[in-house]
């Protein structure tokens, strides 16, 4: 199995929960909500898995706001990546992960300004090798081809094998092992859903996340006593440099369509 491992990006690499909680407070400010606003936005925005459109409708209707539902949305996508955040500690991990040889992308849901600014904002760029948005393609996981979009624009084929690793057992789980990858659930303390097939491994972050995959070999077996499905525990900080790009260069195959940019090669 090469080594190539397609992490998702809210509440995988960055805390998108958070910064989701931290937008419901101040747009409750702005338009002098009710106390109990914030816990009916939380609620009906279910951690994101909810379309954008029907959710921005929503809120537009049940508040009777003024402005359209598309100009709350814009509002939002413009303010969002300002409050997302990613700790220094996954940053750090993502640079080590590359520095062992590993290959690593992005595979998001989302709009495209979104998504990019979370990314460009948080220093992502800079410690992965590609991305795939489906904002640009109009492909969402778990469909395959979003996948193969990002495995393409860090010169890598799936027929190679990888891993996907992510926090929802639909879109990240069951959308890389329908593309023939290895899988890595980011359970954050929550119990894995008794009606789909377990994931390869699961962990409890990302950090402990990129801890197994340094610790498994190039057939995607354990070299240690990390074990199918058990949790990992997490790992004791390291002390790196912070991320860098690697050395600027064409690989084969990355031709910067959209759907498969490089941080080298995206405006």
């Amino acid at each position: 199995m090469q080594r190539l491992a397609l992490f998702d990006l809210d509440n995988t690499l960055v805390d998108r929960s958070e910064a989701f909680r931290r937008w419901a407070v101040e747009f409750c400010a702005d338009h002098e909500l009710p106390d109990d606003a914030r816990e009916w936005l939380i609620d009906t925005d279910q951690d994101g898995s909810v379309s954008r459109d029907w959710f921005f409708g929503e809120v537009t209707e049940h508040f009777g706001l003024t402005a359209p539902a598309g100009e709350t949305w814009r509002q939002y996508r413009r303010r969002m990546p300002e409050l997302v955040s990613c700790p220094q500690e996954v940053l750090e991990a993502l640079t080590l992960l590359r520095e062992d040889g590993w290959t690593v992308a992005i595979v998001t849901n989302g709009q495209a300004d979104n998504q990019l600014g979370k990314i460009r904002r948080t220093g992502l760029d800079r410690c992965v090798d590609a991305w795939a948005v489906s904002g640009e393609l109009g492909i969402r996981k778990p469909a395959r081809e979003i996948f193969e979009a990002a495995a393409r624009g860090c010169g890598r084929d799936l027929r190679g094998g990888g891993w996907a690793i992510g926090d929802s057992p639909l879109l990240d789980v069951e959308g890389g092992r329908a593309a023939g990858l290895a899988t890595l659930w980011i359970s954050s303390g929550k119990d894995w859903p008794t009606t789909l097939a377990p994931p390869d491994r699961a962990v409890t972050d990302v950090v402990a996340a990129v801890r197994l995959l340094r610790g498994t070999d190039v057939s995607g077996q354990p070299d240690g006593s990390a074990q199918a499905r058990h949790v990992v525990p997490d790992p004791p900080p390291a002390a790196v440099a912070p991320c860098v790009p690697r050395t600027p260069g064409s690989r084969p195959g990355n031709d910067a369509r959209p759907d498969a940019r490089s941080p080298r090669t995206a405006p």
